[in-house]
C-alpha cells in the first residue's frame, strides 16, 4: 500500500520512491492488465497534444450498466489506463518500460483521477523554507518548476513535490498535499546546480529527464500554504527578477489553467473544479507572478528573493 496525495493506493506492482503505508483499506486500487487492443471504436472526448502537434493523450468515456461507466486514458504507443470509480487497470504495450508505466500512472493518471473525485490538483512544485513557510510554484511543463525547487532545496529548503500538488481550503488557510516527493531534472540542470550524480535514474524511456527518489519527512501537522507563485513564460522577464502581486481574478484563472481535469465535457466536474479553485483563492494568504531570466547563474538571486518573501 502506498500514499499518494492523501490517498492510500493499493498497487500490484512496485512504485519505488512512493512512501508505503500500513493500512487495510485502499482509497484507490491499481492493477496490471493485458496489452491494449490495437483497434478502438470508442468516442474520444478530448485529446492533448505536444508542442509538435503530436497526440500524447486521449480520453474516452466507457459505457456501463445503469450509466456507471468509466474512462479510458490512452497514451499512444505506450499504455492504456481504464478508470472505473476508484479502480485503475493499466494496459501497457509490450515495449513500454516499467519506469515509463510508473511515470504515466503517478504523474498523469492518478492526478486526473484524484481531480475527478472532487479535488483541486495542480501542475506545481512546492518547498518548505528553513523558517517553515510553505511556497508553491505553478507553471507549464518546461518552464522551470523542478529546477527552481531543486535550487531552493540546495539552499536548505525541504522539497515537498516537484510536479503535482493538491490544494484545499481549510480552517486557517490553504492545505497543501504533494502527490509524492521526487525530483525530475535534465542533465544540464543536475550539473549546473552542482547536485550529486548518484541516485538518478531514467524517468521514462521517451524522455531525457532523470528522476531522483526523495522520501518525504514524516509530518505531524498539515502543511499550510504561505504564498503561491505563478511562473511567467520564459523570455517574458527581461533581464531582472520580478515578483509582483497577483489579483484574485488572475489567480483563479491561473488555477483553472494549471489544474488537472479528467473529463473536459463533464459540466458537474467543471463546476466542482471552479468551486474548489474559488475557495482556495479566497483562502490563499499571498499570490504573485514570478518572472525571471532562465539563467542558472541567476538562480541564487531568485532564491534570495523568494526566501525574503513579498513583492520585488
Amino acid at each position: 500500500m502506498y500514499r499518494l496525495f492523501d490517498a492510500a493506493v493499493a498497487c500490484d506492482f512496485p512504485l519505488p520512491g512512493v512512501p508505503e503505508v500500513k493500512q487495510s483499506e485502499a482509497d484507490i486500487r491499481v492493477a496490471r492488465g493485458p496489452a491494449p487492443a490495437t483497434a478502438c471504436d470508442h468516442h474520444w472526448l478530448h485529446s492533448w497534444y505536444d508542442g509538435n502537434s503530436e497526440p500524447v493523450l486521449a480520453c474516452a468515456r466507457l459505457p456501463g450498466e445503469d450509466g456507471a461507466g468509466g474512462y479510458l486514458l490512452r497514451f499512444p504507443g505506450l499504455a492504456d489506463f481504464v478508470l472505473t470509480g476508484t479502480a485503475v487497470v493499466c494496459h501497457p504495450h509490450p515495449d513500454c518500460a516499467e519506469n515509463s508505466l510508473r511515470h504515466l500512472l503517478l504523474d498523469q493518471v492518478i492526478p486526473r483521477l484524484w481531480a475527478h473525485l472532487g479535488h483541486l490538483v495542480l501542475h506545481a512544485s512546492a518547498v518548505q523554507l528553513p523558517d517553515d513557510r510553505v511556497i508553491a510554484f505553478l507553471g507549464q511543463s518546461g518552464w522551470g518548476k523542478s529546477t527552481l525547487a531543486a535550487a531552493m532545496q540546495s539552499r536548505g529548503c525541504r522539497l515537498l513535490g516537484d510536479d503535482t500538488i493538491w490544494l484545499s481550503a481549510v480552517e486557517g488557510g490553504v492545505r497543501l498535499v504533494p502527490g509524492y516527493t521526487g525530483l525530475r531534472l535534465n542533465d544540464d540542470s543536475i550539473t549546473s546546480l552542482g547536485l550529486q550524480q548518484i541516485g538518478w535514474a531514467s524517468m521514462c524511456h521517451y524522455s531525457e529527464k532523470r528522476r531522483n527518489e526523495i522520501l518525504p519527512v514524516q509530518r505531524e501537522q498539515p502543511l499550510l500554504l504561505d504564498a503561491l507563485h505563478v511562473m511567467a513564460e520564459p523570455g517574458a522577464a527581461g533581464s531582472a527578477l520580478s515578483i509582483t502581486p497577483l489579483t484574485e481574478a488572475g489567480l483563479l484563472t491561473t488555477l483553472i489553467r494549471h489544474s488537472f481535469l479528467l473529463d473536459v465535457r463533464d459540466a458537474g466536474a467543471a463546476k466542482e473544479q471552479l468551486h474548489q479553485a474559488s475557495t482556495v483563492v479566497r483562502a490563499t494568504p499571498a499570490s504573485f507572478t514570478l518572472a525571471y531570466p532562465r539563467d542558472y547563474q541567476l538562480l541564487n538571486s531568485v532564491c534570495d528573493g523568494l526566501m525574503v518573501g513579498g513583492a520585488l
